[in-house]
C-alpha cells in the first residue's frame, strides 16, 4: 500500500497547522472508506497539548503536513479558536477518542477488520485486548506494549521485534497510544516499515477505558471542562500540561512568528 493524498471533509488551519472537520458519524464513515482503499491514512488530533507539541517536535509537525494524515479537533479550546476565526466549528467537531473508539472497535468486529494496538505497559495493554475481544466476540485484535527505545534499530532489537509482528499481523486498523508526542514520532519515523491501513493516535484511551485511569464523564468534554476533571484526579501527572503549557505555548508561538517576521540582518 502506498501513502496517498487523503480526501476528508472540510480542512482548515489552525496557527499553520490542518484541522478537519469531522463529526462522529462522519469519521467513522470515513474510516470504513479508507480500510476499502488501497491507501495508508493517518488519524492524528489536535488540542492545546498538541498545539505545544507542534511548536516544539519537528517529527510530530512532519507527520501532521503529511498529504495522507488527517487531524480532528479533540479539546474544546480548539472548536473556541476557530470560531474566533469566522469557522463554523461546533461542538459536534469536537471528537475525543474515548468518544468514538468502542464504535471503531464494534465497526472492526462486524466487518472482520483486524486491529492492532501499540502502546501502554505491558499488563495493561493484555488487559485491554482481553476486555475488547470480550466485548466484541468477533474481534481479532493484537497488541504490543509501547515500552521500547526508538532509537534501538538493531536486528534483535524489541522496537525491529515489534514491527516484525505487526506486519505479519497485517492490521486494518493500527492503534497508537503512547501519549504525544511520542506516537506521532513513533509513527513519522516506522510508518514507512508498517503494513496498515489506518493508523491512529489515540493517547491513553486504553488506560481510560480498562479502569487505570479515571475517565472524565463524558457530558464535562463538551463544555470544555474535561482537562479540569482531569487535573483534579491525578494533578501530578497534569499540572504541567494544564497550568503551564498553555502559558508556554503562546510564548512560543510569539518567539516563532516574531522570528519569522524579523528582517534579516544585511551581510
Amino acid at each position: 500500500m502506498k501513502d496517498q493524498a487523503t480526501v476528508g471533509p472540510d480542512r482548515v488551519k489552525i496557527l499553520s497547522w490542518p484541522v478537519d472537520l469531522f463529526t462522529k458519524k462522519s469519521l467513522l464513515a470515513f474510516l470504513a472508506d479508507r480500510v476499502d482503499s488501497d491507501a495508508k491514512t493517518i488519524v492524528a488530533n489536535v488540542n492545546l497539548h498538541a498545539l505545544y507539541c507542534l511548536e516544539r517536535s519537528p517529527a510530530m509537525a512532519s507527520l501532521f503536513s503529511r498529504r495522507n494524515t488527517v487531524v480532528h479537533i479533540d479539546g474544546m479550546p480548539i472548536v473556541w479558536l476557530l470560531k474566533l476565526k469566522g469557522v463554523a466549528a461546533t461542538g459536534d467537531n469536537r471528537l475525543t477518542y474515548l468518544d468514538w473508539a468502542m464504535e471503531a472497535l464494534a465497526m472492526s468486529a462486524k466487518n472482520g477488520w483486524k486491529v492492532g494496538y501499540i502502546g501502554s505497559m505491558r499488563e495493561i495493554c493484555e488487559a485491554g485486548i482481553v476486555q475488547f475481544t470480550s466485548k466484541f466476540p468477533n474481534l481479532n485484535m493484537r497488541g504490543w506494549d509501547g515500552y521500547f527505545d526508538m532509537e534501538d534499530e538493531a536486528v534483535d532489537s524489541k522496537l525491529n521485534r515489534t514491527l516484525e509482528e505487526v506486519n505479519a499481523f497485517e492490521p486494518d486498523l493500527l492503534i497508537v497510544g503512547m501519549g504525544m508526542p511520542r506516537q506521532e514520532e513513533f509513527l513519522e519515523r516506522y510508518s514507512h516499515r508498517l503494513k496498515y491501513r489506518i493508523a491512529i493516535c489515540s493517547g491513553a484511551f486504553v488506560e481510560y477505558l480498562t479502569g487505570v485511569q479515571s475517565m472524565p464523564p463524558r457530558l464535562i468534554g463538551k463544555i470544555g471542562l474535561e482537562w479540569f476533571y482531569r487535573l483534579i484526579c491525578d494533578p501530578r501527572r497534569y499540572a504541567y500540561r494544564y497550568l503551564a503549557e498553555p502559558l508556554m505555548l503562546v510564548c512560543l508561538i510569539a518567539r516563532t512568528r516574531w522570528q519569522a517576521d524579523r528582517p534579516r540582518r544585511r551581510t
